[in-house]
């Protein structure tokens, strides 16, 4: 018998869940609850049983089995994901105020009572990227 490492049942438990459900006729939600596995398991486990097959069988998922879809692929995967978060985390980090700022303007709307024809207020916002405060100046 081949078991690998995932195996949440033995084959005695396996035995047993099958007895639970063809003589005690438990239904499945309550099989998977009290075994804590997944549904399709354990139809697995009941058709098996009907050739009282108890055994435990190799993982049939083909993908998870190769080596290139496994650790290989995931250590690509994490480097990937490790440098492009290292590259947003510098972003941010500047020697020295003022070295990068970033400046923004906003038309605001009218208020109650102005027309179009009137000058229009605007508001004018700098983010220093050092200490990443904002100062705000309103023009009229």
């Amino acid at each position: 018998m081949n078991i690998h490492k995932k195996t949440k049942l033995m084959p005695i438990q396996r035995k047993a869940l099958a007895d639970d459900y063809h003589i005690k006729h438990i239904r499945v939600c309550d099989l998977c609850r009290k075994y804590q596995i997944a549904a399709p398991t354990v139809y697995k486990i009941i058709h098996r049983a009907k050739n009282n097959d108890y055994s435990i069988h190799k993982s049939e998922n083909v993908r998870y089995r190769c080596i290139k879809y496994g650790l290989k692929r995931l250590a690509k995967i994490e480097k990937v994901i490790e440098d492009r978060l290292k590259k947003q985390a510098q972003r941010y980090n500047k020697k020295y105020p003022g070295e990068m700022i970033h400046g923004d303007t906003k038309r605001l709307p009218l208020s109650r009572g102005e027309t179009p024809t009137e000058a229009r207020e605007y508001l004018f916002v700098a983010i220093d990227d050092y200490s990443r405060e904002i100062r705000s100046y309103h023009a009229g």
